[in-house]
């Protein structure tokens, strides 16, 4: 008896203790009177965002056709997002080229990309926070939603000014069995335009419990309908829909699955990392063998694998991705995301790569790698996308 008071008093000691350290250390980088917001962007990379040259850039604001960019001292021209955002539909309306404003148009599906992979440590929230953060750069409306009870993405946002992001907010609240509530209502919109996140929390794990409950009352397999029907009460106010899921093959999961139109799995090139992959691919397909076998199976556009954390100067990676891509052939995505230092020191800011500005780090080429990998990962993703919806490269 003793002995367990004991290991009772140990957990709920260190996880009162670590709760209000990390609460301090996110306090003293966001102050609660603090406005977080995006950060501004060169001609040179708006630019680059709408696909036209800068000297074009340069003549708009010459001209005073387009939205007025601040100034510095030293001449250069800075645009907040939703200035770009003005500018993409300015040069669409001019219809200056084509897919310029790359939003979906009638006959066109939502996207709805899960990423998953039951290791941990696989990359899953950094893969889905800046294939997110990139998509609404280019202009699209991103959902972004948050499927694991540790809530990694949800805790990327903290303390962030009018995110109000409260216990009970979370996903579980529009999918629960019984009450639940229209999925607008748990949508929070962050400091960056076209990007919105459903939380998550600890109340997520209920929905294993409450699916357990539903097939003891009414069998079958009902309970996937679940995160698809949703999905569906919001997915015309969005391009595209991210599910960041679990390390873990649970209920939610599944129903992950079954409404994703495509599904990315974050592999890193190591050993263990890969022959887990393998477990769980194993036990996903007798699952969905399953929901097949009762007409419930999931129908995708896309499903690849992508190396993440690479080292291609580490032989035994190098290696292992030749491995992976000898058994995966063209599933797996020609890039892959760099290990970083850089990726690594924004997300413990708090932020992607790509709202952090160049100069904040003391060695900006490791910046220029990490974002030039970044880029072309989430490039390859995007011309994914615009396939299911039917487009010409």
């Amino acid at each position: 008896m003793t002995r367990h008071l004991r290991s009772l008093e140990f957990m709920n000691t260190f996880s009162t203790k670590l709760e209000k350290a990390l609460g301090n250390l996110s306090v003293a980088q966001f102050p609660p009177d603090a406005v977080r917001t995006m950060r501004t962007f060169s001609s040179t990379e708006v630019a680059g965002l709408l696909g036209v040259t800068e000297a074009y850039i340069r003549q708009v604001s010459l001209r005073g056709q387009g939205p007025e960019p601040e100034t510095t001292a030293s001449g250069k021209r800075l645009y907040t997002l939703e200035q770009v955002l003005e500018l993409r539909m300015s040069l669409a309306e001019k219809a200056r080229k084509k897919w310029i404003n790359p939003r979906r148009v009638d006959g066109e599906q939502c996207q709805i990309i899960a990423v998953t992979n039951f290791k941990g440590g696989s990359s899953k929230t950094s893969t889905t926070i800046h294939l997110g953060h990139w998509l609404a750069l280019r202009g699209y409306r991103v959902l972004v939603v948050d499927m694991d009870p540790q809530a990694s993405l949800t805790a990327l946002h903290g303390t962030l000014p009018g995110f109000d992001h409260h216990e009970g907010d979370t996903f579980y609240s529009a999918i629960r069995f019984e009450n639940a509530i229209p999925t607008r209502e748990v949508i929070r919109n962050t400091h960056i335009v076209g990007f919105d996140v459903i939380c998550a929390g600890l109340d997520l794990t209920e929905f294993e419990t409450a699916v357990a409950l539903e097939m003891r009352k009414s069998g079958g397999t009902g309970f996937l309908l679940r995160v698809p029907q949703a999905l569906e009460q919001i997915a015309d106010d969005y391009d595209v829909i991210l599910l960041d899921s679990a390390p873990s093959l649970n209920f939610l999961t599944l129903s992950s699955l079954t409404a994703a139109t495509g599904v990315l799995i974050p592999v890193p090139a190591q050993m263990l990392d890969v022959d887990s992959t393998g477990k769980f691919l194993e036990l996903a397909a007798s699952y969905l063998r399953v929901l097949d076998e009762v007409g419930a199976g999931a129908d995708w556009d896309f499903a690849k694998f992508l190396v993440t954390k690479f080292e291609a100067n580490d032989h035994p990676q190098a290696n292992m991705q030749a491995l992976m891509r000898q058994v995966f052939g063209e599933d797996l995505l020609l890039n892959a995301v760099a290990k970083s230092t850089a990726i690594s020191d924004a997300l413990t800011w708090k932020q992607s790569l790509y709202e952090v500005q160049r100069s904040r780090f003391s060695a900006p080429k490791t910046y220029d790698r990490a974002i030039e990998s970044l880029n072309a990962v989430n490039a390859e993703i995007e011309s994914l996308i615009t396939t299911a919806w039917g487009r010409e490269p």
